[in-house]
């Protein structure tokens, strides 16, 4: 089989591009060829189909540049880009591909690509890694809190409330962007979409979505898990954005009154100055250190020699990859119990879950773990269990075969009548 996997990145970036690369090595494993649409990027690993790639477009920069050329470039090329829907054409005639598999495509590929792909009659599967489709902010966040003003398709909300990135003009284009593509039905045009969580599922439902074209599917793990006796160091870990939703304040406050162990933050953010200052005056033990960004590989070897994880979002969460990478390396999570988290951190099995934003209810988790060192094992030796059983590559392929599968038969009973 043929299968074309569509990311907007092609490099190591967050949970979307683990996922998808961890799908397209289990995909060729099984014996697929799997072809690959993206964007360039200074980053990007290197791909054969590369000269199918549409340009690279760096919005921060080009919102500063107001003018009304660039703003209607930016939300011409945000909506609806006629650049990937060419190359698309391109690609599908040289190529042939039997389906094709989505990961995120809003604001730099854009559903302008389901229009070749419908036309050739390749059947569209979609797995949402965010909230995208119900939310023009993708997070259910203004201001750094739960919002759900925009349901009943309220898109006035977002320049109003300036939900994306505290800015009037980028609100303003996600709210035009989601008006846009709800107004051309571009939803309709996707075959199946995948939820790997039943919170994401279910906001679906009740924002309206057909619950017969949605499949509840997890994440899955192909890191190969071993019991190598990696030695544990003091140390626990966060990996993720350092941003306010994401709970980083309250994680650094939290490490801080517990006062044990170190805390290693590996990512980058919008509030990485600030945390860094914030914890130079405060850490007066240098108990806590920022990392950066760090290779996959990187991460994986800092996971096997740490304690635990820190999971501490303040916004809606999916399934978050960090959780499945952090089990299959044996180690239990403490998280906070909000959207699909608590799905699969199952409190005192897998990990520890904590009220959002409690800083004191996580500090006690961070000094349980540290002073029960064989607690904390005894529920990542659970965790690990958990992957090799429920969320390994083989039950995940069994699964997604069928989707595709059952896609391809209908797609051939409908060109024979």
């Amino acid at each position: 089989m043929k299968i074309l996997i569509v990311s907007n990145f092609y490099y190591n970036r967050g949970g979307d591009c683990t996922y998808m690369f961890s799908l397209k090595r289990l995909l060729e494993e099984k014996g697929h060829k799997v072809i690959v649409f993206s964007m360039h990027h200074p980053l990007n690993f290197d791909s054969p189909y590369s000269r199918y790639f549409v340009n690279y477009i760096n919005y921060d920069q080009a919102v500063k540049k107001i003018s009304i050329s660039t703003g209607f470039e930016v939300l011409s090329r945000a909506v609806f880009s006629l650049e990937a829907m060419r190359k698309m054409e391109r690609l599908i005639e040289d190529e042939q591909p039997d389906i094709a598999h989505l990961q995120n495509i809003h604001h730099h590929i854009t559903p302008s690509i389901f229009y070749p792909l419908k036309r050739n009659k390749i059947p569209i599967v979609w797995t949402l890694h965010d909230f995208v489709l119900i939310c023009p902010n993708t997070s259910f966040l203004a201001n750094g809190r739960i919002c759900e003003r925009c349901k009943k398709r309220k898109y006035f909300w977002p320049p109003l409330v300036r939900c994306k990135k505290n800015s009037f003009l980028a609100s303003l284009m996600a709210g035009i962007e989601t008006t846009i593509h709800r107004l051309m039905r571009v939803n309709e045009l996707v075959d199946v979409f995948i939820a790997p969580s039943e919170f994401l599922k279910n906001k679906l439902i009740e924002y309206g979505f057909d619950p017969e074209r949605i499949v509840s599917l997890n994440n899955f793990s192909n890191i190969e898990i071993s019991e190598d006796g990696v030695k544990e160091d003091d140390y626990y870990l966060y990996i993720g954005r350092i941003s306010f939703e994401k709970g980083i304040r309250t994680l650094i406050d939290a490490a801080l009154m517990a006062d044990t162990g170190r805390l290693r933050i590996i990512g980058e953010g919008p509030l990485k100055e600030e945390m860094l200052a914030y914890v130079q005056d405060r850490d007066h033990r240098a108990r806590i250190e920022f990392l950066g960004h760090k290779s996959h590989d990187e991460v994986i070897k800092f996971l096997k020699r740490a304690r635990f994880l820190v999971l501490p979002s303040e916004c809606y969460e999916n399934f978050p990859y960090s959780i499945i990478e952090a089990f299959a390396c044996g180690k239990p999570v403490i998280a906070s119990r909000i959207g699909g988290i608590p799905e699969i951190v199952r409190n005192w099995q897998t990990g520890l879950l904590f009220p959002p934003g409690d800083v004191e209810n996580l500090s006690l988790k961070i000094r349980f773990f540290m002073k029960h060192p064989n607690k904390a094992r005894t529920m990542g030796r659970d965790a690990r269990e958990f992957i090799k059983n429920q969320l390994n590559g083989d039950v995940y392929y069994e699964r997604l075969i069928k989707i595709y599968e059952e896609l391809l038969k209908n797609k051939d009973e409908d060109f024979a009548n």
